[in-house]
């Protein structure tokens, strides 16, 4: 019977959104918009891909690392070195000035430079998934933060069209009403005075009624850009499930915390194992690294610039080799470092620890706002129905003309109130069940509903 009555609701707002060309939504597929829209969204997701930008930059140490250089030197004084004068057949003690080359020099090389050990960046390679695993969360955050942000001006819009609906039917509650006095006036049952004090209860519904229909047009506004709709789009928010409000409170009621699986905790536990791959790679910086080098490189000096003449000789160098670097000292700066990392590791655990504790307590309020708003909710629902009874009550002595319209008027408006209240609180308990998914990491029930 539920499928059915679901089944033909649905059928009928089809059939109405056809009719009038406005666009049912339902809050699952306004959280799909939103997600697919969401300029925070796609911005998580840039960094995700810049992330790997700067990995693959980091793998191209790991590559030869080739270079080349030209250099055309001019010398209007060559430099001057100092020959021992027994060289040139002079004593012992003596030291002859001599200028070495010629006033222009031509010159290249091409050198290669291989890294082939290295244990910091050996100790470093694990840091790669637990990064990537970083964005991946932060992601999650971003969209869980878009699907909270989505759902609560949802509920808002939906809590005030509720709202605007209450006053339209109270609205036409005192037409007609207006309408039975003025009848009464004309046949001297009823005082003019009755159908002013009528107009202005009317009145101050239909201003109530025109604010209303201002935050209506606004959250519907701030939905559509969440959403990514064009504001000129048909977008009616829907809300689908007919059955009773409060009737799903036991499948929230028994969701249970598991603080350990929050995407909060899993970035914390995340970034303290980043910090100690980290540690690691910087304690490894005290060992030897081992790289190649080869150098190939040529020159040629001239007396002037004219270089394309063939006639001078070029003169080649080539150098291969290893290079073992030893760290010795580095002012204790590698010590600072492991010390800043160890105090963010304790600031990252106390992190955890008040994360727990607040989570817990996000928890066990949410849960009991969930509980008082069921209680609330029922209680309005009671006072609805007493209130109708007593309005329904109160027009049959005032027809006969055996009650004052004062009393009248306090039945419909007692009713109007009970039933506005009970359209707000019905918003009011799904804010909280909202609530509730958000502190358990849960708010992908929402779209499956």
């Amino acid at each position: 019977m539920k499928y059915c009555l679901s089944f033909l609701f649905g059928l009928s707002v089809a059939v109405l959104s056809a009719q009038n060309g406005t666009h049912p939504v339902t809050l699952p597929e306004a959280l799909d918009l939103a997600l697919t829209n969401s300029a925070q969204l796609r911005k998580a997701k840039l960094d995700r891909q810049s992330f790997e930008l700067r990995l693959r930059e980091g793998r191209s140490a790991a590559y030869p690392q080739i270079n080349a250089v030209v250099s055309l030197d001019a010398y209007p004084s060559l430099p001057t070195q100092l020959m021992p004068g027994e060289v040139l057949g002079r004593s012992d003690d003596s030291y002859v000035p001599v200028q070495f080359g010629q006033p222009w020099q031509l010159g290249g090389m091409i050198s290669l430079d291989q890294a082939l050990y290295s244990e910091s960046a050996r100790r470093m390679v694990p840091a790669t998934n637990v990064s990537r695993t970083l964005f991946e969360l932060l992601t999650e955050k971003a969209e869980d933060e878009v699907v909270v942000q989505t759902a609560t001006v949802f509920f808002q819009f939906l809590q005030a069209e509720a709202a605007l609906r209450t006053v339209d039917a109270n609205l036409h509650k005192l037409s007609e009403l207006e309408r039975m006095v003025s009848l009464q006036v004309s046949n001297d049952y009823a005082v003019p005075t009755d159908v002013k004090r009528l107009r202005v209860a009317y009145n101050n519904l239909n201003t109530q009624k025109q604010n209303l229909l201002a935050g209506i047009a606004a959250l519907r506004q701030t939905l559509q850009f969440l959403c990514g709709v064009p504001y000129d789009s048909p977008f009616d928010p829907v809300w689908t499930d007919i059955a009773e409000p409060g009737a799903d409170s036991t499948r929230w009621l028994s969701i249970s915390l598991e603080p350990e699986n929050t995407i909060e905790n899993r970035l914390l536990l995340h970034n303290i194992e980043l910090n100690r791959i980290r540690a690691n790679s910087l304690r490894a910086e005290a060992y030897p690294s081992l790289g190649a080098y080869a150098n190939l490189g040529f020159q040629t000096w001239r007396e002037d610039a004219n270089f394309l003449d063939t006639d001078h000789r070029w003169y080649g160098v080539a150098a291969l080799g290893l290079r073992l670097r030893v760290p010795v000292f580095d002012g204790f700066k590698r010590r600072n470092q492991l010390a800043l990392l160890s105090i963010d590791n304790q600031k990252l655990e106390e992190d955890r620890r008040q994360l727990v504790s607040a989570r817990e307590l996000e928890y066990r309020q949410a849960r009991d706002q969930v509980q008082n708003n069921l209680f609330a909710l029922k209680t309005q629902a009671e006072n609805v129905r007493l209130a109708r009874e007593i309005s329904e009550t109160t027009l049959l002595p005032y027809k006969e003309g055996t009650a004052p319209l004062s009393e009248l008027l306090n039945a419909q408006t007692a009713l109007a109130e009970a039933e506005t209240n009970y359209s707000q609180q019905t918003f009011v308990y799904r804010l909280s069940v909202l609530k509730l998914l958000k502190a358990t990491g849960q708010l992908d029930l929402l779209r499956q509903q």
